[in-house]
């Protein structure tokens, strides 16, 4: 039985209880009942096949008893007793195939362990006495007593619950029906075999515990790989010194969206944004000013296209450009008159401007609906032209390109 490891345990704590050790072969109180649960799982869905050999040898085992048994008075006795192991067998077989049962699987593995144990233990005084050879019948039951421990997919205490409980069980039976119970042999047979049932299934459930840890390690580990990848992947993505999408995204996100509004005949507009006279202002102040007053320009960008599957990405020094999808012209003028009044909010002191005492920003805009026959280079280029428009008409304000709109312009 091989379980997935869980995600839902630090990698620390998985540490700690290997640490901790596991010997008690109980994990601490934060992984055992997410062990338990997928264990369930999987020990029921295991038992589907493990029944049907447990089955088999039980019908193969009931043959030969039924050879064995001369006496009919004795033999219809034995089955009227031994039958019920079957019954029991198959009962907790057919449970193991309906997934709502997964949760009671100790329980009803448990019971019905114990309920076979016990009656294969009470058969052998009752039964045994009045035939020549018994010798199978502490075969049955050792084999109850081994299936037990080894086989059904019992963890340890519940395994142990039903070996030791069930021939305590058939032991008060046995007593209070006044039968004489031959206990040399019975050391030998379910005493013995009880002991060696229990070393094995301790040895099974520790081997599995450890398993489970090192595949809680390794599901650690893959997460953090992913995570790793996924972040090393958005880096990419981003210019270092803005956050925003860098030109390769950026071409990648827009190539996607034009073809998407191609496909919905959806509108699609974009914003290209130039900070004025900033190189004026590098100079001025310095490379690190200059850095700082991106870094506050890219963040009114970011916040006017935070909505789903809008972009703001740098397109190179102090240009940026800005995609809406399913935004149209008139939707796009607000926004742009809306950014212009973010950057005039921020009151960036600006000496070295013709425009103004602070740092403003022009922007060209363009809308469409992209045909067969347009192409995404024109369209950026539209925007390109209508934000030198905008320039050459003063700064600090938005042009429409003209081929989408009327050629008006709309500035503070």
């Amino acid at each position: 039985m091989k379980l997935a490891g869980s995600k839902q345990i630090s990698h620390e704590k998985v540490n700690e209880l290997i640490a901790h050790g596991l010997n008690y072969v109980y994990f601490r109180k934060e992984l055992e009942p997410i062990y338990r649960q997928q264990y369930r799982d999987e020990a029921a869905y295991e038992f589907r096949f493990r029944g049907s050999i447990i089955l088999v040898l039980y019908f193969v085992l009931s043959y030969g008893i039924f050879q064995t048994i001369s006496i009919d008075e004795k033999l219809i006795h034995w089955l009227s007793l031994y039958a019920w192991v079957g019954v029991i067998t198959i009962a907790v077989w057919l449970m193991s195939f309906s997934k709502p049962f997964n949760r009671f699987f100790d329980l009803y593995t448990t019971l019905g362990a114990t309920s076979a144990v016990a009656i294969s233990f009470v058969i052998i005084p009752v039964i045994g006495q009045d035939i020549d050879n018994d010798a199978l019948l502490h075969v049955a039951m050792m084999y109850a007593v081994v299936i037990n421990y080894s086989f059904v997919g019992m963890r340890f205490y519940s395994a142990l619950i039903a070996g030791w409980g069930g021939g305590l069980i058939g032991y008060l039976v046995t007593v209070s029906l006044n039968y004489n119970i031959d206990w040399t042999f019975l050391h030998r047979t379910y005493t013995f075999s009880s002991l060696l049932g229990m070393i094995i299934a301790y040895a099974i459930d520790r081997q599995h515990r450890e398993n489970y840890l090192q595949n809680c390690i390794i599901e650690l580990h893959k997460e953090e790989l992913t995570q790793q990848a996924q972040e090393l992947e958005r880096l990419t993505q981003l210019d270092a010194l803005t956050g925003l999408a860098n030109r390769r995204y950026l071409t990648e996100y827009l190539d996607t969206q034009w073809r998407h509004a191609l496909r919905h005949q959806a509108p699609l507009s974009i914003m290209m944004v130039d900070i004025d006279y900033f190189k004026n202002y590098n100079d001025h102040f310095g490379h690190i000013a200059g850095d700082a007053c991106l870094q506050l320009v890219a963040q009114q960008l970011q916040g006017i296209s935070s909505r789903s599957m809008e972009l703001a990405a740098r397109y190179g020094g102090e240009e940026f450009l800005l995609v809406y999808p399913y935004i149209d012209e008139v939707e796009i003028q607000k926004i742009a008159q809306e950014l212009i009044q973010r950057i005039n909010a921020l009151q960036l002191f600006h000496p070295a401007s013709q425009v103004s005492g602070h740092v403003t920003v022009s922007i060209g805009c363009a809308s469409i609906k992209p045909q067969e026959n347009d192409r995404l280079a024109d369209f950026i280029a539209q925007a390109d032209e209508a934000l030198y428009a905008a320039k050459a008409e003063g700064r600090n304000r938005f042009k429409i390109a003209p081929c989408q709109s009327k050629n008006n312009v709309y500035m503070i």
